[in-house]
């Protein structure tokens, strides 16, 4: 019985790493098709099953159609910016602006990685009824994560008393979002060209006083 249970369990981590593999092949296969200028809504699951060198079956094994991949990618790029936005979220008490700054950095340099795919998901919000409702529940999950945040920030003495988090947070979440979106989700740069230290100064600026300043 344990043998069988084992082999089960075994099984069903297999299929799962199996998923996350299909899924990140697709994900590149995607950004590379959509740098060229194609639109999420013109390529076809024959595009994205050359392109990532899969069969039609093994697509549709773990999709349903390729608005169903689209929410995939969506959660997935949804992680990597989380996991970029962390040293911001988690900045250590005293941190002078240089260090906000080069926290900062690090959300701007993993959006414009992902540029192409995050646009693409907020531009599939405008006609997708079915992404449209999840991309309303990732942006009201991140702010209230990022407000989590500022609050303990807040209570360890990080963020000014006077700051309304609960109020200031959905403005701060949203026009990082717009605001990158409209700077750099058709950026024609190699990734290797990207500097960005305008835009991520310009950001750490609105943070900086908008949450620190006055206390460090």
């Amino acid at each position: 019985m344990r043998t069988v249970r084992s082999t089960i369990r075994k099984a069903r981590v297999t299929r799962a790493e199996r998923r996350d593999q299909i899924t990140q092949r697709l994900l590149h296969s995607v950004e590379r098709i959509l740098g060229t200028g194609i639109g999420f809504a013109e390529i076809s699951v024959e595009q994205l099953i050359t392109e990532a060198d899969i069969a039609r079956s093994t697509f549709y094994m773990y999709f349903e159609d390729k608005g169903a991949l689209l929410l995939e990618l969506a959660d997935h790029v949804t992680v990597i910016m989380g996991e970029a936005a962390r040293p911001w979220l988690e900045l250590p008490p005293k941190s002078n602006r240089a260090v906000l700054t080069e926290a900062l950095r690090q959300v701007v340099c993993a959006y414009f990685t992902h540029r192409h795919m995050l646009a693409a998901v907020s531009e599939a919000a405008a006609y997708d009824p079915r992404v449209r409702e999840q991309y309303g529940q990732v942006m009201a999950r991140r702010i209230e994560y990022m407000a989590q945040h500022f609050r303990d920030q807040q209570r360890r003495g990080s963020i000014r008393s006077d700051v309304d988090v609960p109020g200031v947070t959905p403005w701060i979440t949203w026009m990082i979002e717009r605001c990158l979106y409209q700077w750099l989700g058709h950026d024609e740069r190699d990734n290797s060209q990207f500097d960005g230290s305008e835009i991520i100064d310009g950001l750490s600026s609105v943070v900086w006083h908008t949450f620190y300043e006055g206390v460090r």
